[in-house]
């Protein structure tokens, strides 16, 4: 393309940032329920006040196997995502891992999912 159509421009928009999600499982490792709502609403404190404000998309259904008992859970995770400045968001960091660690023990996970830059990984180490 000879020259890229800008869609924010288009609209009169203002770009907010990137996206940074984080998956709130219901179940736990072995399937077992967790509180969900709990960490939901602390994420979106968190990340409301990263990002200036977050939004928790409804249950969505998802499937994976636990490695050491060969056992498919299913949940139903919450996505919770902002759109954060990358300079704020990397200022505040150790507050987010702070809580994936948290989440992650707490509640106990295999590992959290998580997207950043359009790319979803997770995280299992939880020290």
């Amino acid at each position: 393309m000879e020259d890229e159509f800008d869609v924010i421009d288009a609209f009169g928009g203002e770009a907010l940032g990137d996206r940074f999600a984080i998956y709130i499982p219901n179940k736990d490792r072995h399937g077992e329920p967790v509180d969900q709502k709990t960490w939901v609403a602390e994420a979106l404190y968190l990340l409301s006040d990263i990002g200036g404000g977050a939004t928790a998309m409804p249950p969505v259904t998802g499937a994976w196997v636990n490695p050491q008992t060969g056992q498919l859970i299913l949940e139903e995770p919450v996505v919770v995502y902002s759109y954060v400045d990358p300079d704020k968001f990397v200022a505040e960091i150790d507050k987010v891992i702070d809580f994936v660690r948290r989440l992650g023990r707490e509640t106990n996970q295999g590992s959290v999912g998580m997207e950043s830059l359009g790319t979803f990984f997770t995280v299992s180490n939880f020290d």
